[in-house]
């Protein structure tokens, strides 16, 4: 990831300390040990390859790797990485795990006929930062492969305020059909959500998941 000056968030210190510390506590709020729902229901619409990006502990990619899938998974932190390799290793599944920016996209030469992103998008701030990522999914993407995304929407309890359809249309209107947007529900690592359980509305799902094909 870079910041709008364009510095990859791997080189700033606070960014990649405060992920690392979140992985380093045991518990992500994100990893149930199973993709989230969407992703279970879709798994028949996924082609290999398959690359999983912001992957964090593998928890997706092993899903897929363990239904045949030639898996790749890239997250920026090393301590994710880390843990996802043991996991694998546990699972006796192959998946290609790497320590890779997904803001450095543009300046890798592999290609993949999905792309699955199960948390990452809504990071990006709208502008250059959100561009970027989308330029980069575009590129290591075959034409007519799709992504799979699954994002917080506009909501007062959403991480940054969200992503609203509209937003996350116009991200993906050049070179891109959004076939489908449905709100979805997500869940939470039952861990944290013992600990915060008002954190999260339970009474609407406040996440979008899309499905999203490369057209050229």
């Amino acid at each position: 990831m870079k910041t709008e000056s364009g510095t990859p968030i791997e080189n700033q210190p606070s960014a990649l300390a405060g992920f690392t510390d979140i992985y380093a506590a045991g518990n992500p709020p994100w990893d149930i040990d199973k993709p989230q729902p969407p992703f279970i229901a879709i798994a028949d619409q996924v082609i290999s390859p398959l690359l999983d990006s912001g992957c964090g502990k593998g928890t997706t990619s092993l899903f897929f790797a363990a239904k045949g899938y030639q898996v790749t998974g890239i997250d920026f932190v090393e301590l994710a990485i880390q843990q996802a390799r043991a996991r694998a290793t546990e699972r006796n599944l192959s998946v290609s795990f790497l320590v890779k920016d997904a803001m450095t996209l543009t300046e890798w030469d592999a290609q993949f006929a999905s792309v699955i992103d199960s948390g990452l998008f809504h990071i990006y701030p709208a502008g250059k930062e959100r561009q970027q990522y989308v330029q980069g999914l575009k590129h290591v993407l075959v034409p007519g492969g799709r992504l799979f995304l699954f994002s917080f929407r506009d909501h007062p309890s959403a991480p940054g305020g969200g992503v609203s359809n509209q937003e996350l249309r116009e991200a993906f209107a050049d070179g891109w059909e959004v076939e489908s947007v449905e709100l979805s529900d997500g869940e939470m690592n039952p861990v944290f959500a013992a600990e915060f359980p008002n954190a999260f509305p339970k009474d609407e799902p406040i996440m979008w998941f899309a499905i999203i094909r490369r057209t050229e």
